[in-house]
């Protein structure tokens, strides 16, 4: 009785000792607001009340977030600390800043610029600290875009804030210090904070309010020295209230409940949106548009900055262009799920073994791997365990070849390697050697449960005058001979001993041709119907030497009869043969069309309705 009725007192008392926490920062923001809004109320005349009321709320920040940190305790506490550090820094610059004034001293007092500068630097190492805890993985697209944003932000700084300071007449040497030094350390910043920003993840509202802190207070310090250059600065104007609303964003950040999740890791973005390209688009037309705009108010003096700045941004979009470019085709080359080669790529390799097989008189070879029993798998532990599965068997398949071998995922649970620098009476090792290292041990697909998975090998090696159709017609018909062998083993074949066989009925010498010809008739059936009018050539072909093969009879092997060797390959729809191109070789066989040693099967096709 007294557990049970404990329950629910427990997640009561729980649940209110949470509340205030979760609504802590609604009460900074309400608290800090009053100060920040007397800042404006104080006449000018006031001029205590006013530095007064602005040092309150800066330094209250710094009390917050030491607040905040101690309530939520987040596992990234130096990024908070250092965040924390810079706004004491920058209180009590402001106080250093109107005790000097107050005293009579420059407008540049010694203190107070150290203090300010001293912010600048722990902001920035606190974003640097941030931004490698949210994604540790290197991100050179990201670095690259950061760098086209800060060249055009540092243009704009340039033409229309440092340059007029420095250059123009009536300024002391403190005051071209202060000009450069300044929009310097934003755009310091200001680059930090853009790495931040396009590091991609999910942005709790913490982590939003620490880039809205981040975003007023550029864009403050831009104001102040665009109005100071021109003498219109002013206490208590519009600059202040962007000042003083960045610190109410940056207390309110740090209290929270979010700020435990904002330096987590996220999983990096590709960079290649729309939304992003338009981005990078407009700052490399900063640099060309501002020259324009600088020629047409007759101001030249930055003309050799701005056109260095073009160039930069102009080689930096290259630099960019080029990663899209490799990365686009890293993607045309690269399985999704097992990060092996395609297909494609293999069809392209597949052509340049064969040229220089032919150039040299040697020999180019391939292996067919065939995950064995496949469906059950995923039938019995899911389509997950099956992709785990065959990540699994990828990642041995490459340790296994050698560096010049090509592994591919040939298609569903099937694999190819185009095998380089191997002879032909060191093919079978090779394939026995994969088959091995397949089935040494199980493979463990959810953490605790394991599998037994074993695959058929098919090999062959040709001379460089067959085609590559003629290498993937021997391979495949080698793996078929292998699964029907029971499957966990191995079988190599050649032109001759795979697709030389005799139909029954047919005869020996032209039995090449007729499967080449079963191979055209039934892909041409299949484009009619629109099924698959890309349906490769090889899958067909697999189909129709399976076929003779079963329908020979050779010593020891008596011939499958039709109805067995139909029986057969409906078994193997979908697991070893493609479906559409098992369909129609089927349907065509029924109607005499395939088959048997009929020469005039394409006329026959032909003539069939469309």
């Amino acid at each position: 009785m007294t557990s049970s009725s404990s329950g629910p007192q427990t997640a009561t008392a729980l649940a209110a000792s949470r509340t205030p926490r979760s609504l802590a920062w609604v009460v900074w923001c309400l608290t800090a607001a009053v100060p920040a809004v007397g800042h404006f109320l104080v006449p000018a005349s006031h001029a205590v009340a006013q530095v007064a009321s602005y040092c309150l709320v800066s330094a209250g920040t710094a009390a917050a977030m030491a607040v905040g940190i101690r309530m939520h305790r987040p596992a990234a506490r130096p990024v908070w600390w250092l965040l924390a550090a810079g706004q004491v820094m920058y209180a009590s610059a402001d106080v250093a800043y109107f005790v000097a004034t107050t005293a009579g001293e420059t407008n540049y007092p010694v203190l107070a610029n150290i203090l300010y500068l001293s912010q600048y630097v722990l902001v920035a190492a606190a974003l640097v600290l941030l931004g490698r805890r949210r994604s540790p993985q290197r991100n050179t697209a990201a670095l690259v875009d950061t760098a086209i944003f800060a060249v055009a932000a540092a243009v704009l700084w340039w033409v229309f804030l440092i340059h007029p300071a420095v250059a123009g007449p009536g300024f002391s040497a403190l005051d071209r210090v202060a000009a450069t030094i300044y929009p310097v350390m934003d755009l310091c910043v200001l680059t930090v904070a853009i790495r931040l920003l396009l590091g991609g993840g999910a942005r709790q509202a913490s982590y939003q309010l620490v880039l809205t802190f981040l975003a007023l207070t550029l864009f403050a310090d831009t104001a102040y020295g665009l109005l100071a250059l021109h003498g219109a600065y002013e206490t208590g104007g519009w600059s202040d209230a962007l000042y003083l609303t960045s610190y109410l964003a940056l207390g309110a950040a740090a209290l929270h409940p979010s700020m435990r999740q904002v330096a987590e890791p996220v999983e990096g973005r590709s960079g290649a949106t729309l939304y992003r390209v338009v981005l990078l688009a407009i700052a490399t037309l900063v640099a060309p548009v501002v020259l324009v705009v600088q020629n047409l108010r007759h101001a030249a003096g930055s003309d050799l900055v701005v056109v260095t700045a073009s160039a930069v941004l102009f080689l930096l979009m290259l630099t960019r262009m080029a990663g899209l470019i490799a990365a686009q085709r890293r993607i045309a080359m690269t399985d999704g799920l097992t990060g092996v080669y395609t297909r494609r790529y293999l069809s392209d390799a597949l052509s340049v073994a064969s040229e220089r097989a032919a150039r040299r008189g040697g020999l180019f070879a391939m292996l067919l791997v065939d995950v064995d029993h496949f469906k059950h798998i995923n039938d019995t532990y899911g389509h997950p365990a099956g992709d785990q599965v065959l990540k699994e068997v990828a990642r041995r398949l490459q340790e296994a070849c050698g560096d010049t071998d090509v592994v591919a995922r040939f298609g569903g649970e099937e694999f190819a390697v185009l095998v380089t620098g191997v002879v032909p009476d060191r093919l079978a090792a090779l394939a026995e050697l994969l088959r091995e290292r397949i089935a040494a041990a199980p493979v463990l697909v959810d953490g605790r449960t394991t599998i037994t998975v074993t695959v058929s090998v098919g090999a062959a090696a040709l001379p460089g005058t067959a085609s590559t159709e003629e290498l993937l017609i021997a391979a495949d018909g080698a793996l078929y001979a292998a699964k029907r062998g029971g499957r966990n083993r191995v079988a190599v074949g050649d032109v001759e001993r795979v697709t030389a066989v005799t139909p029954v009925g047919g005869d020996p010498a032209d039995i090449d041709r007729q499967i080449q010809c079963w191979t055209a008739v039934v892909r041409e059936a299949v484009r009619r119907c629109g099924k698959d009018p890309d349906l490769p050539v090889s899958m067909v072909a697999g189909v129709c030497a399976a076929w003779a093969h079963m329908r020979t009879g050779r010593p020891g092997h008596p011939a499958l009869s039709v109805e067995q060797a139909r029986a057969e390959l409906r078994r193997c729809r979908g697991v070893q043969f493609h479906p559409h191109a098992v369909d129609e070789f089927l349907a065509l066989e029924a109607a005499e069309v395939v088959g048997t040693p009929e020469a005039s099967a394409a006329a026959r096709l032909a003539s069939m309705p469309g």
